[in-house]
């Protein structure tokens, strides 16, 4: 079955390698992009999610447009106690309010926000970013509107959508602390489209308040015209390529795609049609400073009769409102207008502009010199400041739950089980061959422990990123999955430590239960300091170590081990971002990296969960720590506690959580979480003391990082020495990229020397 899978992700990957070499030829990147370097990345990563995308909807797996929509909500907001977010319904219509909490004595500015995505992508969800931001900037009641999408619910549902949302909020706006007089349309992209489309349709209506102004974020107006200066110049510019924006477009009316390259030549025009629209519509009216970027007037085409009756929905105002009579221009609200210079509807924006000035219509226009049509989505993706390079990591997330995602799809197709195809992604690319080492598969203990070895001292290292993945350890080398991703580390570390790396391959959950996964770890360290002699290993020089829960069992190991007088005494442990505790997940470090990749909080609860074979019905309740009993908690709040950890870890807006409940029910159902083999953070003072010397490394922006500082203060307050070493830009993981060139980070790599640095320095 394995080798069935694996051939089934080399296909998988080789088609999307194609689509890679096919699409990317294509995007051309401006030299006036100051970071150009990011939008190539961009690029490749909406390639891969289209790629991946039309390939499983082609084998018939799951839909193109539910699968980029998975994708586009991949990582939500952090929380914001500064604001009240309610989700309710505008009459049919799904709707989300997001209000200041502050006082204010008077009614506030209300905002519509239609969200883009060509009315076939984007949601609430995707949008909350910006929604936030706009509320929390502007002291606005902001209603963020979830249209229904295509193709599920046909174009115009999503224009009828927007347009009852925004009559119903026009009528109740007082209900939300809103002054009617004071309501604001606004949208970006095809959300820009919805947005003026809205406005138009509102300036008859005198049952109604006036809007007060529309702004349109670099809008699609028109269809007319595919070879404006604009779609000339950035044709070729990601995220939206000329060829792009019309398929989309096509595929949101439900228009033949086949008819394309004669729009593009501008077949579907009729005559009558072109006589009426070239006062609005022509690269006439577009100010000369944006062709000097090799603009060439495109020839004219004779229009076919047949191409423009399949093309007669393109000249509805709803999908063009460029095209609005001048009746209707005329009556519009004061506008702003953002355009981005490398973008294909640039001169959309500068074309309605000219419109509404031309009416007497106010318009404040803001043109982003660099920009490039998604930027304002992007840039308010935020992650937490400081962490190394976000867009990376990004990618790295996307391709994590895109493959989760297909793993459960496959899982429910009953081809295999998620956590298969999960764990033959994170196994990564294998190395090449190294002639400076000795590498050796053993097994060991009756088969209970296959063993990876390097001949060049000893340290036994147990290592993983995820609980249910196949990772194991090394001399000094943290990471292992198998023989893929940390095979690098563990040859790094023998290459660097001059010696001998053990990685374990400990027995998988569920289909081997917790806790065989210490027997496993402990077999083999004990096998192994049972035959120092076979493998040339001085008896003083072992050390344990792991990372994650890799670092949970090595931490547990070295407790293990204190007791018995026949094994030589560990020489020191190396514990990487360890995961230590079960009791508390409301510490600083899990509310400031709640969301962060690629450890989010909700999903280390899943995979406790998942490692115990435990069903994740009261989840929630353990993210409240409902399931620590008041004794306990009492017990071990010397110990665990956010008064323990810095104030400078704090800074980032932590807030102390509300007393919860104990809910024996909860604890009942997860208590193996708060055993000393899960929870090693919690063991005695008797025998902390007694640990060697311990190097403990942690990461900023990772939800375990807390665990990190607590045991390092508690080995500390025992008389044990510790090297600590914080990652001030990393996240949780970060080791899993190590040596492979581009795609590592900076941080991991500094990481990685630090370790090796300790080792040497024993």
């Amino acid at each position: 079955m394995e080798l069935l899978l694996a051939i089934f992700l080399a296909v998988l990957t080789g088609i999307v390698a194609i689509a890679f070499y096919y699409e990317h030829p294509k995007a051309e990147i401006p030299h006036g992009i100051s970071e150009r370097q990011k939008l190539y990345a961009l690029h490749y990563s909406m390639n891969f999610c289209l790629g991946l995308a039309t390939f499983l909807e082609k084998v018939g797996i799951i839909s193109e447009v539910q699968l980029l929509r998975v994708i586009m909500e991949t990582i939500p907001p952090l929380k914001d106690s500064s604001l009240l977010i309610k989700d309710l319904r505008f009459e049919r219509v799904k709707v989300r309010i997001y209000q200041p909490k502050t006082s204010n004595n008077s009614q506030r500015r209300g905002i519509l926000y239609f969200h883009g995505g060509v009315g076939r992508l984007g949601s609430i969800r995707a949008y909350e970013r910006q929604c936030r931001y706009i509320c929390r900037k502007t002291n606005s009641v902001v209603v963020c509107v979830g249209y229904r999408l295509a193709p599920e619910h046909p174009y115009p549902a999503q224009f009828e959508d927007c347009l009852t949302a925004a009559v119903h909020f026009l009528r109740t706006a007082q209900d939300h602390g809103v002054d009617p007089s004071r309501v604001v349309v606004c949208g970006d992209s095809s959300g820009g489209t919805l947005t003026a489309a809205v406005a138009q349709a509102l300036v008859n209506r005198r049952d109604l308040p006036k809007l007060r102004a529309q702004i349109l974020i670099y809008p699609f107006l028109q269809c007319v015209d595919l070879n404006l200066p604009s779609y000339q110049q950035n044709g070729g510019v990601p995220i939206l390529l000329k060829e792009r924006t019309l398929v989309l477009g096509l595929k949101y009316v439900n228009v033949d795609l086949g008819i394309i390259k004669d729009i593009f030549k501008g077949c579907h025009v009729s005559e009558d049609r072109r006589l009426k629209y070239q006062k609005w519509v022509s690269p006439d009216y577009i100010p000369q400073e944006f062709k000097t970027r090799g603009y060439k007037p495109n020839p004219t085409y004779l229009p076919s009769k047949e191409i423009c009756e399949v093309a007669e929905s393109v000249f509805d105002p709803v999908f063009s409102p460029l095209l609005a009579e001048d009746s209707v221009i005329a009556q519009l609200p004061e506008t702003f207008i953002l355009t981005c210079e490398f973008d294909v509807l640039r001169d959309d924006g500068l074309l309605y502009k000219k419109r509404l000035e031309d009416h007497g219509i106010k318009v404040t226009w803001c043109h982003l010199q660099e920009g490039f049509h998604g930027t304002v989505f992007l840039a308010l993706f935020e992650l937490p400041p400081g962490i190394e390079q976000p867009l990376k990591l990004r990618f790295f997330h996307s391709l994590l739950i895109t493959t989760m995602v297909g793993g459960k799809i496959l899982e429910k197709l009953g081809i295999c089980n998620d956590l298969t195809i999960l764990r033959l992604m994170l196994n990564g690319i294998p190395p090449w061959r190294d002639s400076k080492l000795l590498i050796k598969d053993l097994t060991v203990d009756e088969g209970r422990s296959a063993v990876n070895w390097a001949d060049l001292s000893f340290l036994a290292s147990f290592s993983t990123v995820q609980v249910s993945q196949h990772n194991s350890c090394a001399v000094g080398s943290p990471l292992h999955w198998g023989t893929g991703a940390f095979e690098r580390v563990c040859r790094y570390m023998a290459k660097k430590c001059n010696s001998v790396v053990v990685s374990v391959g400990y027995r998988l959950a569920p289909e081997h239960p917790y806790p065989g996964q210490y027997f496993d770890c402990l077999n083999a360290t004990l096998y192994f300091m049972r035959n120092l002699e076979k493998y040339h290993v001085d008896p003083g020089f072992i050390i344990i170590s792991g990372d994650s829960c890799g670092a949970n069992f090595a931490t547990v190991i070295c407790q293990i081990l204190l007791n018995d007088r026949d094994l030589p005494k560990v020489r020191a442990q190396v514990l990487l971002y360890p995961g230590l505790q079960g009791l508390d997940f409301q510490l600083p470090s899990y509310q400031q990296n709640a969301f962060v990749p690629m450890l989010p909080r909700k999903m280390i609860i899943y995979l406790c969960f998942r490692y115990l074979n435990k069903k994740p019905t009261v989840w929630k309740d353990v993210l409240q720590n409902c399931h620590v009993p008041e004794s306990m908690r009492h017990q071990y709040k010397k110990w665990v506690s956010a008064d323990i950890i810095p104030d400078e870890f704090k800074i980032r807006g932590y807030i102390p959580p509300k007393p919860t409940s104990y809910k024996p029910e909860v604890h009942e159902a997860i208590k193996e979480i708060l055993a000393i083999t899960f929870s090693p953070l919690l063991a005695e003072d008797s025998i902390i003391c007694q640990l060697p010397e311990s190097y403990i490394a942690t990461c900023e922006f990772d939800v375990l990082r807390d665990d990190g500082l607590l045991y390092k203060k508690r080995l500390e307050d025992n008389g044990v020495q510790v090297t600590w070493y914080h990652c001030k830009n990393g996240f949780h993981g970060i080791l899993a990229f190590f040596g492979y060139g581009i795609f590592s980070f900076l941080s991991g790599n500094k990481l990685m020397d630090s370790v090796v640095n300790y080792i040497n320095s024993l």
